[in-house]
């Protein structure tokens, strides 16, 4: 039996809500290695150091090097923490965040029409648009933005439609959740 546009649409959602879900999964354990990877290495140049000197005239500076080695270990592993909790916040309020991404979206949408139909009268014709190609004169500036605020407004919007499809995804598993529940 044929699928309808509407199943399809939903297997799509579907799709990019799970295919959403691997990608923080991906982040918070990304995050989880390069802390630990930053954790050895600082404790590997600190071992490396300690062995290697001996002379009276570094021990000085190579106390300094560890302290400092020490201190980017310890931010490293802040950083690490960081990252996997806002990771945790974002995934814990989905529907805000898709609502904030959305809004976004819509005003980059918005301003991204103004400055196209801004750039359509602002853009140079005739001997002004001649000096332009020949490089005698700049286009204005709201002619050379108008394509990176629709690049912008075209990004925000798939990270909208990501957001949007993973909040529902993220909903619909925590409703089966809650069903399941005696």
């Amino acid at each position: 039996m044929a699928k309808t546009n509407i199943e399809k649409l939903k297997e799509l959602a579907v799709d990019t809500a799970s295919a959403t879900q691997r990608g923080l999964t991906s982040a918070q354990d990304a995050a989880s290695k390069a802390g630990g990877v930053a954790l050895a290495a600082g404790r590997s140049v600190q071992h490396a150091i300690g062995d290697a000197v001996e002379h009276d005239n570094t021990k000085a500076a190579v106390a300094k090097v560890k302290g400092l080695a020490s201190s980017a270990t310890q931010e490293a592993k802040k950083l690490t923490g960081r990252v996997v909790d806002t990771v945790k916040a974002v995934d814990a309020n989905h529907k805000d965040v898709a609502d904030k991404v959305e809004t976004v979206s819509m005003g980059l949408g918005i301003t991204s029409g103004v400055v196209a139909a801004g750039a359509a009268l602002a853009a140079p014709s005739g001997l002004g648009a001649i000096g332009v190609a020949l490089g005698v004169t700049s286009a204005p500036l709201i002619v050379t933005a108008a394509p990176i605020i629709g690049a912008a407004a075209t990004a925000a919007g798939v990270v909208s439609g990501g957001a949007y499809f993973y909040s529902k995804w993220k909903s619909k598993q925590t409703d089966e959740e809650d069903s399941e529940k005696p």
